[in-house]
Order: C-alpha cells, then sequence, then structure tokens
C-alpha cells in the first residue's frame, strides 16, 4: 500500500503533468491521463453556495461519462470545428493545496485548488477560471490514470466560452 506522502506526491505529479499538457495542448498525452471509464464533471451551482450533486438530475457545465467524450471535445479542438474558440487562448494552469484524502491499494483520491489565466487573441482579454478539483486516481500497471474529475468552477460567470482546456 501507497504511504500518504507517496500518494500526494504521485497526484502531485499527475496533475502536473495535465496542466502542462493543456498549457502545451498536448492532447494526446492529456487523454492519456484518463480511463476508457472516466468521469468529467464540472457542475452547476443550485444556488449561490450548493453545487448541483447529480449530472444525471441536473444542470451540468461539462458532463461526460467516459474518457470518449473528451476524446470528442478534443477532435472538435483540431479539426477547427469548434469555430467559437478559434484562435484557441492560451493558458496557465496553476495547481495548489494537493491532498491525497483516501488512499488504498490501487485508487487514490485527490483535493486540489486550481486556477487557470488564459488570454483570448482575438478579443485581448486576460481571463481567470478558477475552482477546486476532486480526483480519483487508479493504478493500472505501473500508471496511475484519472477515473473520475470532478471541477467545482467558483467564477461560474464566464464571459462567453468553457470548455476542457481552460479548466
Amino acid at each position: 500500500m501507497e504511504t500518504q506522502f507517496d500518494a500526494t506526491a504521485i497526484a502531485t505529479q499527475l496533475l502536473y503533468r495535465e496542466s502542462k499538457y493543456l498549457d502545451q495542448r498536448n492532447w494526446n498525452g492529456w487523454l492519456g491521463l484518463y480511463a476508457d471509464d472516466a468521469t468529467f464533471w464540472v457542475p452547476g451551482w443550485r444556488n449561490e453556495d450548493e453545487p448541483t450533486d447529480d449530472p444525471d438530475q441536473e444542470l451540468s457545465q461539462i458532463y461526460h461519462s467516459s474518457r470518449r467524450g473528451l476524446e470528442e471535445r478534443v477532435m472538435r479542438v483540431e479539426s477547427g470545428k469548434s469555430v467559437t474558440a478559434m484562435p484557441l487562448p492560451r493558458t496557465t494552469h496553476f495547481i495548489t493545496n494537493i491532498v491525497a484524502s483516501s488512499v488504498e491499494v490501487a485508487t487514490i483520491s485527490v483535493e486540489a485548488n486550481w486556477m487557470v489565466q488564459y488570454f483570448q487573441p482575438h478579443r485581448g482579454e486576460r481571463l481567470v477560471n478558477f475552482g477546486d478539483y476532486e480526483l480519483t486516481l487508479r493504478r493500472q500497471g505501473d500508471d496511475w490514470l484519472i477515473t473520475h474529475k470532478r471541477i467545482l468552477l467558483k467564477n461560474d460567470l464566464v464571459p462567453a466560452l468553457l470548455d476542457f482546456y481552460m479548466l
């Protein structure tokens, strides 16, 4: 069984790698961090204090029940069919306060805070998104993959566009 320190180190390296892949637009590297059955969820807000908690029954800003949905988003970006996002914003991801909250032999539950600063070149705008991550990682051979990622967007009044690379 991994120790708390090892689990936190594993989670930290995975989150840092994910951030770097997104900032570098290394979409295949980013997708490779997700298990085939991974869920990716950005809940909406029920009111000023409570996010939604059921993606099947309540509003979500983004929800995919498998990696396939993420692959489709990447395909739209790569094909240029995501017209409203072109040119893509330049991003820098910041991850902090990474804590392995539950550690088992083959799974790690992780919590972290995040911020993404991005620049939209076609508008000349500098913007920021921020919030909390909750992840579950699963050991697959020698690697750890993301099987669940919940992204709580705390500034959810987004000016126009919201997509995976801005979270």
